[in-house]
């Protein structure tokens, strides 16, 4: 000991051979010692080593208090030889330590250290140990002042409850009790879980319906959201089309524009040069036809300025009209979009207005039905003053009943009190009898089971020993399995390994082939291309006899490279496209198509020298049919080219010397120099062998498996077979000894029992007279109860009326208020339909005045004109007259007429030029005014598609007609199955998830169950084990 309690330093106490009590005078420190002892076997409570706290024990310093210490420390060395602890050691040392260490929140904090020889452990280490060495620190291994005498004067039971603690049985009994107690909890729960699970599948059953017409309801509602974004992306589609339409017109028109304003700027230039020589002739003419020549020259001047003038003003005015044509087209744009707004507002109000009218009616039902329930109260009110009365005097019998049983109730506890005493001893006796017969019945058992338990272990041994025998015959068996199929992997590795050398060596050296073919070849044995089955030549075995004859009748089609279907075809040609190397034909077995030979081939089969078909005298795989007609097809092999002539036309002959005569009459022949060569090599068969290989191998692993489980079990069983021969009987000796103690203890228990059962038949006499009269007074008060219910009835329909008053009034308030925001609603779309009405009006006004303003401008135009006509006859006239004048300069005048005549038409043209650039301005303008409302449209429905947020295919659209067909038929389904109860699909998962938890709670409780029994059962056997 070090510091501890009275023990200021460090003190060591020896207990040897013999030791059994500490004496000394008071206050020497004797209870100290056995204080320590305690101390370090764990007391459950620190009061049992006289102390508050455990800092308590730490030395304070004596009476002086000086130098108190910091901790304590305690160890006790036990003596391990016999190894009762379960520690590899002849001694085991338990330390504990107490330390202060004070906080600011808490000045008696403390920490608590536990060493097992000298290692760190926990207080529960601690109990393990002695547990195991049965040595408690609440047992009577140490003995205090005073317990004999308590031990004396004790009666039978508590001091067999102390043996059974001092013994160890009491802690097995409480281990049982306490699981038999979890267990009760456990069950209890599982009913409780129970009652609810039905509860919660009662409402899944109700819940179910709802759900599936919600979830049909919300299925619809998708539908039409995907339906709806398809007509908003359809519009989409058509006004981006529109767009783009427009844009595309204003590029042509604005191309078309230019290449006019281009002529036209040629053509002006044309025009001055004109004007200028005219002026140069005009002033020659002038200076030689004198005084009367000047004046008309100077009227013809001013007309020609007064034409200007009329041009300019024609020019002005065409302005102005396009000017206001703008502002035309703007101004019914704007009136359109106003138009829409309006259309909507008017909707809206329209929407309001019903929904005003329906909460208008519904308050009004309201009212009608708050004042009845008002005047049904008031009537009932006289009646329910009587109906208080007659209650107010049943419940004062009912409460002198209450009390009254109440009493009886008590001194029928009382009664109850001292039976259940009676009863438990009745039961400990009982169960003392119990456990007798229990322990005689497990002694005969004991005696009976190890008298069967040789026949039984021998028995046992017989059934191993068999099984063994089986289980070396399977492993005899898997070996000799294994070994012949590592023989058939090894002789097909040596046929794999040949064949694909064979094949390797072949293919290295192929000739003839294409480059492209030679590619498409290396990347299918590179993996690069799948379902490339090879070229035909080398797909098909040919007899050497023949091989000439096929080259001839195949030619290059032999490089045909034979696929699976289309797809690999295309992947291989866009292989060969991307890489740049070269073409090559494919041959997709899903596509090619057999055909039947022609007539004139089938009649000469058969004749002499005629050998047969060049796709007969052939093998290959009966799905490359297709292919190998469209190399060969209806050929046919004849032994010299005088056959082939004699037989020739109509029919395809080839010559063992590779002679090609066509249908047609064409015939080929010659030497051949480059040829393709036939490959000797079944690739199948290499497929075949590589195939085999691959199920002999999974053979193997699942072979070596199995062995490896097989030998497993084969060590097992001979483990078993080792523990039951080392098995021993042990004697029935002492068996036979504790069956006579039992027999005598069971005689005296069953005395007891007697006694105490005619003690507790009086008491369930007395009991029984108080029952009746206790249920005499409950029926009475049942009786009194209906009558308060049948009575109470009226009442409480007068209160069920008056809390509906309430209800039907704030529901009434509430409707007020919607009815209320709803007319504020009603006014605010109202104004802001006066505001657009208004906004009409003025632009409508506008618009008025502008195209009256443009017809003006016409009127204006048309006018200018005539006088533009008229100054122009007005010009020709004098120039005519000048010309007269003039005459006896004949060429200048000529010349001058044919000036002027250039000029009216170059004039023409430059207005007609004019016009048409107006007129394409105009359109442009036009155009360029629609893309503002298309491109606000194209908003709109992008709006409308990205609100729906669903992803659409533009490649499977119908047209809009049949989307609105849709659109209205899930519509009208929608209107059949409102309203809809959407919170059921929720509410239904929601229970759904609770009744899983529920049912994986009570599996998790039965499992619980489960091991609480086979803790009492475990439990049970140790202590049979230990202590019978």
């Amino acid at each position: 000991m070090e510091n501890f309690k009275s023990f200021g330093k460090k003190v060591r106490i020896p207990f040897f051979p013999g030791f059994t009590a500490i004496t000394g005078p008071n206050g020497s420190g004797k209870s100290n010692i056995s204080d320590a002892i305690r101390f370090v076997l764990g007391p459950k409570s620190s009061k049992v080593i006289r102390a508050e706290r455990l800092t308590d024990l730490i030395f304070n310093g004596g009476k002086h208090k000086k130098n108190p210490a910091k901790y304590c420390t305690v160890s006790l060395v036990f003596d391990n030889k016999d190894r009762r602890m379960p520690i590899d050691s002849d001694t085991v040392t338990l330390t504990r330590t107490i330390k202060r260490a004070p906080l600011k929140n808490n000045p008696d904090n403390y920490y608590s250290y536990f060493y097992i020889n000298g290692k760190p452990a926990s207080l529960s280490d601690f109990v393990n140990l002695l547990t195991h060495a049965r040595i408690s620190g609440d047992g009577y291994n140490l003995v205090r002042q005073g317990d004999i005498t308590s031990l004396v004067e004790m009666g039978p039971v508590e001091r067999r409850k102390i043996i059974d603690d001092i013994a160890g049985i009491s802690a097995f009994d409480a281990d049982i009790e306490k699981a038999e107690k979890e267990k009760k909890e456990v069950e209890e729960n599982i009913e409780r879980i129970k009652i609810i699970l039905d509860e919660v599948e009662r409402q899944l059953a109700q819940l179910k319906r709802d759900r599936d017409e919600a979830i049909r309801y919300k299925e619809l509602q998708e539908k039409l959201y995907e339906i709806k974004a398809k007509i908003a992306y359809k519009k989409k589609i058509e006004i981006e089309e529109q767009l783009k339409e427009i844009q595309a017109q204003i590029e042509n028109y604005e191309k078309e524009r230019r290449r006019l304003e281009e002529i036209k700027e040629k053509r002006l230039k044309s025009y001055e040069e004109m004007k200028k020589k005219l002026e140069s002739i005009e002033e020659k003419l002038a200076e030689s036809g004198g005084e009367e020549a000047k004046k008309i020259k100077e009227n013809i001047d001013l007309l020609k300025t007064e034409l200007a003038k009329v041009e300019e003003r024609i020019s002005y005015m065409k302005k102005e009209s396009r000017e206001r044509e703008k502002e035309k087209i703007d101004l019914e744009r704007k009136l359109s979009i106003l138009l829409s707004n309006l259309k909507n507002k008017e909707e809206v109000l329209k929407n309001v207005e019903n929904e005003f009218s329906e909460k208008k009616q519904k308050v009004d039902e309201l009212e009608r039905e708050l004042s009845n329930l008002k005047e049904q109260i008031s009537q009932r009110d006289k009646s329910a003053v009587e109906l208080s009365k007659e209650l107010s005097n049943l419940r004062k019998e009912y409460f002198e009943l209450t009390d009254k049983s109440h009493q009886l109730s008590l001194k029928k506890e009382r009664i109850e009190e001292s039976i259940k005493n009676i009863s438990a001893t009745i039961a400990q006796l009982e169960e003392s009898k119990k456990a007798y017969e229990f322990e005689l019945k497990d002694i005969e058992w004991n005696i009976q089971e190890r008298i069967k338990e040789q026949s039984k272990l021998a028995k046992e041994k017989e059934r191993i020993e068999k099984e063994l025998f089986e289980k070396q015959r399977e492993e005899a068996l898997i070996s000799k399995r294994l070994r012949e199929v590592e023989q058939s992997i090894r002789v097909l590795q040596r046929e794999y390994s040949q064949l694909k050398a064979e094949y390797e060596a072949r293919e290295s050296v192929k000739k003839g082939y294409t480059n492209a073919v030679l590619k498409i070849l290396e990347a299918r044995d590179k993996g690069l291309l799948k379902g490339i089955h090879g070229t035909v030549a080398e797909l098909i075995r040919v007899d050497p006899k023949y091989e000439i004859a096929i080259q001839a009748a195949g030619g290059q089609r032999l490089q045909a490279v034979i696929v699976d279907d289309d797809e690999v075809a295309a992947e291989a040609i866009e292989f060969l496209r991307r890489n740049k190397l070269g073409r090559a034909t494919f041959l997709p077995l899903n596509k090619m198509i057999s055909s039947k030979p022609r007539a004139k081939a089938l009649l000469i089969i058969g004749e002499d020298k005629v050998l047969g078909f060049a796709k007969d005298l052939i093998s290959y795989r009966k799905d490359y049919e297709s292919a190998i007609w469209f190399v060969l097809g209806d050929t046919v092999v004849v032994e010299d080219l005088d056959t082939a002539r004699k037989l020739m036309g109509g029919v395809r002959l080839v010559t063992l010397r590779g002679d090609l005569i066509e249908a047609s009459g064409a015939i080929k022949g010659g030497s051949i120099e480059d040829k393709i060569e036939f490959s000797q090599i079944d690739r199948s068969r290499i497929d075949e062998v590589e195939k085999k290989l691959s199920e002999l191998t999974s053979e193997h692993n699942s072979l070596l498996e199995r062995l490896e489980e097989v030998r497993k079990e084969i060590h097992e069983l001979r483990r078993k077979n080792e523990d039951i021969s080392t098995r021993k009987i042990l004697d029935i000796g002492e068996l036979q000894a504790r069956k006579k103690e039992y027999l005598s203890k069971l005689e005296i228990v069953e005395e007891e029992l007697d006694k105490k059962k005619k003690e507790i038949s009086i008491k369930e006499e007395e009991k029984k007279k108080l029952e009746e009269e206790i249920e005499t007074i409950r029926q009475r008060i049942e009786e009194i109860n209906k009558i308060k219910e049948e009575k109470g009835r009226i009442v409480v329909n007068v209160e069920e009326s008056i809390r509906k008053v309430r209800q039907l009034e704030e529901l009434l308030f509430t409707e007020k208020e919607e009815l209320l925001k709803l007319e504020s609603e009603k006014k605010s779309v109202q104004k802001d339909i006066d505001v657009l009405l208004s906004k009409k009006q003025d632009i409508e006004k506008r618009l008025h005045e502008v195209e009256e303003r443009l017809n003006e401008i016409e009127r204006e135009i048309a006018r200018l004109k005539r006088s533009k006509e008229e100054y122009k006859e007005k010009i020709e006239a004098l120039i005519k007259v000048e010309d007269d004048l003039t005459g006896k300069i004949k060429g200048l005048t000529e010349e001058k007429e044919e000036t002027y005549r250039k000029m009216v038409s170059l004039e023409t043209e430059i207005d007609k030029l004019t016009t048409k650039i107006e007129s394409y301005s105009d359109l442009i303008t036009r155009a360029q005014y629609r893309i503002p409302t298309v491109e606000a449209t194209l908003k709109e429905v992008e709006r409308e598609a990205s609100k729906y947020g669903i992803e659409i295919d533009p490649s499977d659209l119908p047209s809009i007609e049949a989307l609105k067909e849709s659109e209205k038929l899930v519509e009208e389904n929608l209107q059949e199955l409102e309203p809809v109860n959407m919170r059921a699909i929720e509410e239904y998962d929601h229970q759904e998830k609770r009744k899983r938890k529920l049912q994986e709670e009570i599996e998790h409780l039965k499992e619980q169950k489960k091991n609480l029994i086979k803790v009492v059962e475990e439990i049970s056997k140790k202590k049979k084990e230990k202590f019978y």
